[in-house]
């Protein structure tokens, strides 16, 4: 079976455990409140706010419609982590045909269904003998606005 074809790359987030305590931490401020006072603004860690499993977690950009009713629009990012149970419900990062697909994952005993939030978009039913492997759990999703 060859290797799955990555839409991007999946690249790995979050902090280097073999990094020192006082390596350089990527930040950004946020906050409310008046530009002329500095109350209100915080420095906020996107790593600590959207990586849970630093070893495991992934970024990945989505092509395609097929999630948008779900929030999730081609162009997007989305923070996937590999060691969360995927679970009913979860939107998740599978494998189908040596590709990946980004889709919301149905549970019903032993049988799962790979479900677009578009309509029009045919759910996927892997069929006897059909290999789906749920790659990853999508967390977050970023997006970038127009400018």
């Amino acid at each position: 079976m060859s290797s799955p074809r990555i839409p991007g790359e999946a690249i790995p987030v979050g902090r280097d455990p073999a990094a020192p305590a006082s390596a350089p931490r990527a930040s950004v401020a946020i906050g409310f409140g008046s530009p002329s006072q500095d109350s209100g603004v915080t420095r906020l860690d996107l790593n600590e706010v959207l990586v849970k499993h630093p070893q495991a977690t992934y970024l990945m950009r989505v092509s395609g419609s097929a999630m948008r009713e779900a929030g999730i629009d081609s162009g997007d990012i989305v923070v996937v982590d590999r060691a969360i149970t995927p679970a009913h419900g979860h939107v998740v990062i599978a494998i189908v045909d040596d590709e990946f697909v980004c889709r919301r994952l149905l549970r019903q005993g032993p049988q799962i269904r790979l479900q677009s939030a578009e309509p029009g978009h045919p759910e996927i039913v892997p069929r006897e003998g059909e290999d789906v492997q749920i790659w990853g759990v999508v967390t977050s999703a970023i997006k970038s606005m127009p400018v």
